[in-house]
């Protein structure tokens, strides 16, 4: 009976399989790969937010981090062409405005620069007044007598910037640059008096990735005093050229961000879902903090011009307080007057009409442009008040008012000034 044979161990080296000498490989790919993938998700989305800086910010292609020229002047370099201020040290001390509230400084540039070579402004000031707007001049070789002016973003505790490039003005030979100050239209007194408040410095910079990404920081972040679009709206958060929208910037930067981490990280869609809340709730918050800081210091802004005040004294702050004169003058005719007597307001600018035409509330008034439009001939006795409008001229010999589209027969009641104010009896014969 045959035995059967045992198998014999077997002296020679196993030959590894080609399957798992690609298995190992793998599991190593795999391993590498994990180790990896944290680097590469932070470059990847360290590459989105700064393209996307760089969209928002308008840098040009090929600049620099650091800019390759700059035009440094100190406060004191500066002229004073209105108000009062003299050199403390380094900067230039403002104390005083001057006429028409207005204080002013500027620098002659000798033989001029090229605005093309210098797109950045940065400036900085020390104990910068939020009741007044800052504008900063300019004048081109081009054109010596007319002086270019833009409003700029205040300067906080630290340096400014602005993209100059965004202002179509700026191009040619720049000779003189300068500041104004004034009091913030629509919102502050004009006979607010100054806060004393020092101009440090003002550089001019050729084109950089820090100069472009301080100008958008700065459109971003700068105090917006409050402004009105008409009588009782709010109107644009800034009076200077804005950047790109955080808000899009953000919404570009989150979403890019999310995608690259689903694509590196091969996530499922739970996990996406939850990522996404989580950055639409985190920019919520960003946005969100951005906006109570505008509205804590336009806050502080309120303060200053009302807190610690009787109430009585606190009525009195108006912004306008001229129109706010011309209507208590036109309130002492009206005494004189029947109680519905109808008035029609002119004057040099829709928001003076507005504005006055308001301050007369509750007399029953309406504005001049809307009623010119029409052919109906005004009330029997209507009154017209123009303020600050000489297109209106009226013959006292002739007893006639000529309007800029129709004449009038009409009589003074009130001539003072600015502030005008005719009783209307028809047509001009």
């Amino acid at each position: 009976m045959p035995r059967a044979s045992l198998p014999l161990p077997s002296v020679l080296p196993l030959r590894r399989r080609p399957g798992m000498r690609a298995a190992r490989h793998a599991a190593g790919a795999a391993r590498a790969w994990g180790r990896a993938r944290p680097l590469i998700l932070a470059g990847a989305v360290l590459l989105v937010w700064a393209a996307l800086a760089a969209w928002a910010a308008g840098v040009p292609p090929g600049a620099p981090f650091q800019p390759a020229q700059r035009l440094r002047s100190v406060g004191a370099d500066f002229q004073v062409v209105a108000g009062a201020a003299a050199p403390a040290g380094r900067q230039l001390a403002i104390t005083a405005a001057g006429a028409e509230h207005t204080a002013a400084q500027a620098l002659a540039l000798s033989g001029g620069i090229a605005a093309a070579d210098f797109p950045v402004l940065r400036y900085r000031w020390h104990a910068f007044p939020r009741t007044h707007e800052l504008s900063f001049m300019f004048r081109r070789a081009d054109a010596p007598g007319d002086v270019q002016t833009l409003t700029l973003p205040p300067a906080g505790a630290y340096p400014a910037y602005f993209d100059l490039s965004s202002v179509p003005a700026w191009h040619g030979r720049i000779v003189e640059i300068g500041f104004a100050e004034y009091p913030t239209a629509q919102l502050v007194p004009a006979d607010m008096p100054l806060r004393p408040f020092a101009l440090v410095e003002a550089e001019l910079w050729s084109a950089s990735w820090r100069g472009s990404l301080g100008a958008l920081g700065t459109d971003w972040l700068a105090y917006r005093p409050w402004a009105l679009m008409s009588v009782s709206a709010l109107g644009p958060d800034a009076p200077w050229p804005h950047k790109a929208s955080p808000v899009v910037v953000l919404a570009l930067g989150l979403a890019g961000s999310l995608l690259v981490a689903g694509a590196v990280l091969r996530r499922g869609r739970r996990w996406f879902a939850a990522a996404a809340c989580i950055a639409l709730a985190a920019g919520w918050i960003v946005l969100d903090l951005r906006w109570l800081a505008d509205l804590s210091g336009r806050h502080a802004l309120t303060r200053e011009l009302y807190a610690g005040k009787p109430w009585r004294e606190r009525a009195a702050i108006e912004p306008d307080s001229d129109l706010v004169a011309a209507a208590a003058r036109v309130r002492a005719v009206l005494a004189q007057e029947p109680a519905a007597r109808h008035l029609v307001v002119a004057a040099d600018s829709p928001y003076a009409m507005l504005r006055l035409g308001y301050h007369l509330l509750p007399a029953n008034s309406a504005p001049a442009t809307a009623w010119m439009r029409t052919a109906a001939e005004p009330a029997p006795q209507t009154l017209l008040v123009v303020y600050a409008a000489p297109d209106w001229r009226f013959d006292a010999r002739r007893g006639v008012l000529q309007g800029p589209v129709r004449a009038f027969a009409a009589r003074a009641l009130l001539d003072d000034g600015d502030l005008r104010v005719f009783r209307l009896l028809g047509a001009a014969r």
